[in-house]
């Protein structure tokens, strides 16, 4: 009987193991749940694995814990994935407040407040004027910067600004 219930148990987690996923983050502070490196590690391998909505809680908690720009802008660019414009414009906003002179940052923001339009109800003709303020400053802060001034000189034709 104890054996037939000992197999039993083996079997089962055998099971457990095999259909799980296994995350092997480390972290040399036994207190992990302070530390916001765990989190940006997690965070990475999480993205990594494509699993974006758990990815998300990792790099989230970890901007409760500490800034980073590199884990902000990790955030907004899964937020994007995940079609979460808002979310994503928010954390570009707080990037272009913390390095202005980064043209990717207004670029990012640019193609998110396109995006929001096309693909969802919120269509506000005011997220098209902002998109195209910010193609033109990626462009004037690195001139040829991805396409930015073909993207403003088509939202300048939408917009019936020329």
């Amino acid at each position: 009987m104890i054996l037939i219930a000992s197999l039993l148990t083996l079997v089962i987690l055998a099971g457990l193991v095999i259909g799980t996923t296994n995350i092997i983050v480390k972290t040399d502070n036994p207190d992990f749940k302070n530390d916001p490196e765990f989190y940006k590690a997690l965070g990475n391998h999480l993205a990594e694995q494509e699993d974006y909505t758990r990815a998300i809680v990792a790099y989230e908690t970890y901007l409760l814990l500490a800034e980073d720009m590199d884990v902000r802008n990790n955030l907004a660019v899964l937020y994007y994935r995940q079609a979460r414009y808002t979310e994503a414009i928010s954390q570009l906003r707080v990037l272009i407040n913390s390095e202005p002179e980064n043209p990717s940052y207004h670029y990012d923001l640019a193609v998110n407040l396109v995006d929001k339009f096309r693909n969802t109800l919120d269509q506000e003709f005011e997220y098209l004027s902002e998109a195209l303020e910010e193609y033109e400053t990626a462009d004037e802060l690195s001139p040829g910067y991805e396409n930015a001034k073909e993207n403003a000189d088509v939202l300048r034709e939408v917009l019936q600004l020329e």
